[in-house]
């Protein structure tokens, strides 16, 4: 394991490979990805203190052509995550063909509320789960995602609806993107369920949508996946310029790869990020875990919408044909030489190397690890995309 140099200043460092040709061009403008090379990997100490925060949680990131920055969003939602409030950060990650070398923390930014606050955590009644981030690429602002909360068994109960927000980069909101009836929160057997709704978004290339992921299956689509069965979530697709949804797709979710122990302990299985490649061609990763099971089970797929049925409007998802769907990368295959996969939460292409391919990082969501975990760690990938 590899620990980060890190730099608290907010010096400006070149990600090495990067070009100023580079340096206002969309990074996801129809690109093609047959395989991935690994250049590296840097791994954060755990509960590092960066600026007075605990950096951990690091739930989705999206890079900035134009400055060469990062930005990071950790899902700090509880006190026992951290005493600060929800918040962003910005980096430099240095890195080349070769190796990557160096993350730099530049800047740390917390959310506002629509009232100019900041976000309140567990057990407040407007706490937020944020997860994705992007930089909307007309207005420059960032995007976020919340899951909101379903926690039935807690005292008092907590039904908080999931939301997409755009802030300045500055952290204060702009507004909220207006979603379809299916994604209120409900004490009822019917919408999302706790903790798998908002997970992955991304821009379309021509700038004019914004889709979001959600990490598991409404309600009333279906059962959650198991270690026998797969499950279905929706790719809902937003007007970026009115906040509203116009398309949405079926996203099939494969079964939990690895059984429990024991095998009748937590599991899970979702996509947690999307990225776009084209008009209708996106990477998604797909993130499995189970009690007992040293690390997870991480798989990135590239899925096409060009022949899926629009679901937005109707009554189930019977019949409807889903996104097609194949593998790019099975990180099970890296287990060994990266000392274990982590909980692989964020993914954005990043500068082009100085051979003339894109790069593409990779980001993990820790859960704020009480104690040293091959399972849990901040660990940050590196790719040199095979086109």
């Amino acid at each position: 394991m590899v620990l980060v140099p890190l730099l608290l200043a907010t010096a400006t460092l070149t990600a090495c490979g990067g070009s100023d040709d580079d340096a206002g061009e969309p990074v996801n403008t129809n690109i093609t990805v047959s395989s991935l090379r690994l250049i590296g990997q840097q791994v954060l100490p755990r509960r590092m203190d960066y600026a007075g925060t605990v950096v951990g949680g690091l739930s989705g990131v999206d890079y900035d052509p134009k400055t060469d920055t990062y930005v990071f969003i950790s899902d700090d939602r509880t006190t026992t995550d951290s005493a600060g409030a929800p918040r962003l950060y910005t980096a430099k990650l240095t890195f080349d063909a070769t190796a990557f070398s160096a993350v730099s923390f530049t800047g740390t930014v917390s959310m506002k509320q629509p009232d100019g606050s900041v976000y309140p955590k567990v057990p407040d009644a407007k706490v937020a789960d944020p997860e994705s981030v992007r930089i909307d690429p007309v207005t420059g602002n960032w995007v976020w995602l919340s899951e909101g909360d379903r926690t039935l068994t807690s005292t008092p109960t907590r039904v908080i609806n999931p939301f997409i927000r755009e802030i300045t980069p500055q952290g204060n909101h702009v507004r909220e993107y207006t979603l379809p009836a299916m994604f209120q929160m409900s004490a009822q057997e019917t919408g999302p369920r706790g903790n798998l709704v908002f997970e992955g978004l991304t821009f379309s290339p021509d700038t004019q949508s914004a889709w979001v992921l959600m990490e598991g299956a409404l309600i009333q689509d279906g059962a959650a996946p198991t270690t026998t069965a797969g499950s279905a979530s929706r790719l809902t697709r937003f007007d970026r310029a009115s906040g509203t949804a116009n398309a949405q797709y079926v996203y099939p979710i494969e079964k939990v790869q690895a059984t429990p122990v024991p095998a009748d302990q937590f599991t899970v299985n979702g996509p947690t990020e999307i990225l776009a490649l084209s008009a209708t061609r996106f990477l998604v990763l797909e993130r499995s875990f189970s009690v007992g099971v040293v690390g997870n089970q991480v798989r990135l797929y590239e899925i096409d919408t060009a022949a899926a049925t629009n679901v937005l409007t109707a009554p189930s998802l019977a019949g409807a044909t889903p996104v097609t769907k194949k593998l790019v990368l099975d990180f099970e295959t890296l287990k060994t030489q990266l000392g274990g996969i982590a909980n692989l939460e964020g993914m954005t292409f990043g500068p082009k190397l100085a051979n003339g391919k894109r790069s593409l990082v990779v980001v993990a969501d820790d859960n704020f690890p009480a104690a040293d975990s091959a399972t849990d760690r901040n660990q940050m990938l590196v790719f040199e995309v095979q086109a």
